[in-house]
């Protein structure tokens, strides 16, 4: 019994020693990082902390006095209906906006990749899409998919299709397609690039291997392409699901969360109820609930992606 304390006090001494000496070696560097950790403590701890302080009071934007009320936001926003709408929408819309996004974005790597007449120019012009403020492409494709003067119901009456424009914004059945279409066509470049640059460090040899072994282009995308572009397409999809669930601009200049608030998400509530109607309070609550909803994706995504721990 001796022997095994004896030896359990020696590991801890060791591990202690080893953890001072890696502390000594490393101290310059954990010293030059530590002026930009403080920042970004700064700057995004705080007002997460804030957040959730302020979510446990009822706090009118219109006066200075906040009342304590505990976790009673979060109960009333987890039992109500609006919660469960607000969940299904910012779901549907970041799942089908982020899939969107990654399907187009790989297929347009794939053919700028390939030896295409005016090649450099397509890659330039995909980025055009993307650079465009949020705002500005949302305003163009309000009038796109306008009911009297939109391109779209023009062409669709051209082609007959329909006898009379579609309302697609003021219908609450379709209107979040709409607004999805103009946040696919806003975020598939970023995701082109993305997948360009990773298609692009796949070395060719294993294409021309895969050629002599009689591989088809099919195989070779399925075998080689993308399990290359494992961690690229981990980054690229994780990041394009949280911009897509924080998006503000887009939903907002083209229905505001309307018609009757079907094209709203946990963001647009969240400006509604804090800013708009002034409950600082219950927006905060609305606020920290969405994060953490993204911090769990964010988790089990990448455990689930990476096979439990297993190296990119």
């Amino acid at each position: 019994m001796g022997t095994i304390e004896e030896y359990a006090e020696t590991a801890t001494d060791s591990r202690l020693e080893r953890g001072v000496e890696y502390l000594r070696r490393n101290s310059r560097a954990y010293l030059l990082i530590a002026p930009a950790a403080i920042f970004l403590l700064s700057v995004v701890g705080y007002p997460i902390i804030e957040t959730f302080r302020l979510s446990l009071y009822e706090s009118p934007a219109d006066s200075p006095v906040e009342t304590y009320v505990g976790f009673q936001h979060y109960v009333e926003i987890l039992t109500s209906d609006i919660f469960t709408q607000l969940l299904w929408q910012t779901g549907r819309w970041v799942v089908v906006g982020v899939a969107g996004k990654t399907l187009l974005g790989l297929l347009i790597a794939i053919h700028l990749k390939g030896d295409i007449k005016g090649r450099k120019f397509f890659r330039t012009a995909f980025l055009i899409p993307w650079g465009i403020p949020y705002a500005i492409s949302a305003v163009v494709f309000r009038w796109i998919e306008h009911p009297q003067y939109g391109y779209l119901n023009a062409l669709l009456l051209e082609l007959g299709l329909i006898d009379q424009g579609i309302g697609i914004l003021g219908n609450p059945e379709i209107a979040w397609l709409g607004v999805i279409v103009a946040d696919i066509w806003i975020g598939t470049p970023f995701m082109a690039i993305i997948f360009l640059a990773g298609l692009q460090s796949i070395p060719q040899e294993l294409y021309e291997a895969a050629a002599i072994d009689g591989a088809e282009r099919w195989q070779q995308f399925r075998y080689i392409t993308l399990p290359q572009l494992k961690s690229v397409v981990l980054i690229a999809t994780l990041l394009s699901t949280i911009w897509t669930f924080v998006s503000f601009d887009t939903i907002w200049t083209m229905t505001g969360g309307g018609p009757i608030n079907t094209t709203s998400t946990l963001v647009i509530w969240i400006y509604q109820v804090g800013l708009e109607n002034g409950n600082l309070g219950r927006g905060a609550a609305f606020s920290v609930i969405g994060f953490l909803f993204l911090l769990a994706f964010a988790v089990v995504y990448l455990r689930v992606y990476t096979r439990g721990g297993e190296e990119l």
